[in-house]
C-alpha cells in the first residue's frame, strides 16, 4: 500500500508496483510450494513428525483442500499467515503444481490490486485502511475455515454412510 500511495504522488509508477508485487507473491508462494513438495515430508521425519505427515487428519485436509482449492487457496492470499498454510499443506499434499500455481496467481493478483487501489486511491489514509483490512482479512479467513469446516463434517457424514 506504501509503494501504491507514493505511485498516487508521482514518485513511482503504479503498473510497476503491481507487477512488482504481484511477481514477488508468486514466486513466494511457488517456492514454499516446491520446498515443501520436495522437502517437507524430510523435514517432518526429522524432527521426528513422520506420523503427522502420513496422518489420516492430514490426508482428509489434503482431500478438503483438493476438493476446494481454488477457494481456499485464492482466499488465502488476502491473509499473509494463511498463505503461508495453505502453501505448505498443497506442497505436503497431492495437489498439481499447474492448479496450485493457477489459483496462487489469480489470488496474488487480486490481492495486489486490492491492497494497491486502497494505497492509491487512499494515500494520505492508506494506513488507517491497511489497519481496517487487516480486520477484514481475518473475517475472510474466519469465513473460510467455518465453511470448510461444515463442507468437511458433511463429506465426513457421506464416507461414513
Amino acid at each position: 500500500m506504501a509503494s501504491a500511495a507514493f505511485a498516487s504522488q508521482g514518485y513511482l509508477n503504479i503498473f510497476a508496483v503491481i507487477a512488482t508485487g504481484a511477481l514477488g507473491n508468486i514466486l513466494g508462494d511457488v517456492t514454499m510450494y516446491g520446498l515443501s513438495k520436495k522437502y517437507g515430508k524430510k523435514v517432518l521425519h526429522w524432527f521426528h513428525l513422520g506420523k503427522l505427515a502420513e496422518s489420516k487428519p492430514l490426508k482428509d485436509v489434503e482431500k478438503i483442500e483438493n476438493n476446494y482449492s481454488s477457494l481456499t487457496i485464492i482466499t488465502s492470499r488476502f491473509q499473509d499467515q494463511a498463505t503461508v498454510i495453505v502453501n505448505i499443506i498443497a506442497g505436503l499434499g497431492n495437489i498439481k503444481f499447474k492448479r496450485f500455481v493457477l489459483y496462487a496467481v489469480i489470488g496474488d493478483i487480486l490481492q495486489i490490486v486490492f491492497y494497491s487501489s486502497i494505497g492509491y486511491f487512499f494515500a494520505e489514509n492508506w494506513q488507517a485502511f491497511y489497519k481496517t483490512a487487516s480486520v477484514f482479512s481475518w473475517l475472510i479467513i474466519l469465513f473460510t475455515i467455518i465453511i470448510s469446516m461444515l463442507i468437511a463434517k458433511k463429506i465426513t457424514k457421506r464416507m461414513l454412510k
